[in-house]
């Protein structure tokens, strides 16, 4: 030991191997806390994003699969074209409707006013209905496609009821149609939009 006014010695080599081992020791802690650890977490996120984007990339091919499906169907349904009523219709067609969705689970039926093209009436229409299986689902559209009634299917969508099943169990079916129908021998002017005049052009007299 030195003296010199100030209490003093040199680390003895145990001490100095020993300061070493500390040192050593806290740098790797402060390595895993401030490096490892958040790298790890990162990594696990990444992992858990990476699982739940790839569970809903399958699910979006599945529903992709079912609507192309679908698609197909309905491009395979017969197109024979029915003949065109008379108007007023709207009673039948309310009607079939109600007998062709009344054993859905819900349904929902709603009419536009008619709108009028030469002698062409277009009713247009939307339905919603819920059927168990996407199979009877199917078979209700097909009927609509093809009633007696000439009919146009415009758009249609079907989604399961359940969100996580691709159009497993019950599912629900929208669409939107048109009603089609003539002027020629109706027998009523009811419910039809006011015609427009036509202009008369004045007659020019030659001298």
């Amino acid at each position: 030991m030195k003296l010199d006014g100030r209490l003093s010695r040199e680390f003895t080599t145990t001490e100095k191997i020993l300061l070493g081992i500390l040192a050593v020791l806290l740098i790797l802690v402060v390595y895993f806390y401030a490096v490892d650890m958040p790298l790890r977490n990162q990594e696990q996120n990444l992992n858990s994003q990476k699982a739940s984007l790839t569970v809903e990339a399958e699910a979006l091919e599945t529903k992709v699969a079912e609507y192309r499906r679908m698609k197909q169907e309905i491009e395979n349904m017969p197109a024979d074209t029915p003949s065109m009523e008379s108007y007023n219709n709207r009673t039948n067609e309310i009607n079939f409707l109600n007998d062709l969705l009344a054993n859905t689970a819900n349904y929902s039926v709603g009419f536009s006013p008619v709108t009028v093209s030469g002698n062409q009436v277009r009713r247009d229409f939307t339905i919603t209905y819920t059927s168990a299986s996407y199979a009877e689902a199917m078979d209700i559209f097909s009927r609509l496609v093809n009633c007696k009634y000439r009919v146009l299917v415009k758009d249609a969508s079907c989604s399961s009821v359940d969100s996580g099943a691709a159009l497993s169990g019950a599912v629900t079916v929208s669409a939107t149609a048109t009603f089609y129908e003539t002027l020629v021998d109706k027998t009523t002017d009811a419910g039809l939009p006011a015609q427009e005049p036509v202009a008369v052009q004045p007659e020019t007299v030659e001298e």
